[in-house]
């Protein structure tokens, strides 16, 4: 009877060891970010005043400090702005992705950083509505923009999303432009969908992020480890 007890405890002990690699990643898929924060009367009328700029136009608005500085108040912003227009918030974010994230023009370095968040938070807020619109661009576009959509899904809610990230791990080629501050080699399409799904799942145990000062066979190294995680 003991020896039985011991046997049934192994065989426990064994299976709790495969499955915890895989409920440390599949427990955290994210969620469309709740928009229905009630902030006080200047901020809710900041979002109002969002609410009825042209498009284009809201779009920079929403690139205030203020909303930088409060995921809620973006979120509910975004929503608010683009919710009876999603098609055009839509298309103007994912024509942003068709750029650089940094580059130089006529001397002078350009940076998209903050356009980039925005779009972020269009596609999280309104991800039914983007993922199809999302998957037609990654399919069509080049190497600049399939790494921009990387970047900008890392967050987005749906097992397509999860899908595409994964299947990112195994594209090599090289998405993003040189630039004169840049330190190492540039980074690769699967650079940064491992970066991001470690961010999309909060993986433990595993390099946080890789970036352009580690060579080559060191990034391999650990998409290798994150990959095993992933399908374990």
């Amino acid at each position: 009877m003991k020896e039985y007890k011991k046997i049934t405890a192994v065989i426990i002990l064994s299976l709790s060891i495969l499955i915890v690699p895989f409920v440390s990643v599949s427990a955290f898929e994210p969620q469309r970010p709740k928009v229905n924060h009630v902030f006080d009367f200047e901020k809710e009328a900041k979002i109002n005043d969002v609410v009825n700029l042209p498009t284009q136009k809201a779009f920079e608005k929403l690139k205030d400090m203020e909303f930088f500085i409060n995921d809620n108040l973006l979120h509910k912003a975004v929503f608010k702005t683009f919710t009876n227009r999603k098609g055009e918030g839509i298309n103007l974010a994912l024509n942003y992705l068709k750029l650089p994230e940094r580059e130089i023009i006529n001397g002078k370095s350009v940076d998209r950083t903050n356009d980039f968040y925005v779009v972020k938070k269009i596609f999280e807020v309104f991800p039914e509505e983007s993922v199809n619109k999302i998957l037609k661009l990654y399919k069509n576009g080049d190497a600049v923009t399939k790494g921009n959509i990387i970047r900008a899904s890392g967050n987005v809610s749906g097992n397509a999303i999860r899908k595409l990230l994964i299947k990112a791990l195994n594209v090599k080629t090289v998405c993003e432009v040189e630039y004169p501050e840049m330190d190492g080699e540039p980074l690769r399409i699967c650079d940064v969908a491992y970066n991001q799904l470690v961010l999309r799942y909060k993986v433990k145990d595993v390099l946080r992020t890789i970036g352009n000062g580690y060579k080559l066979e060191i990034r391999d190294y650990h998409i290798g480890i994150l990959k095993s995680k992933l399908t374990s």
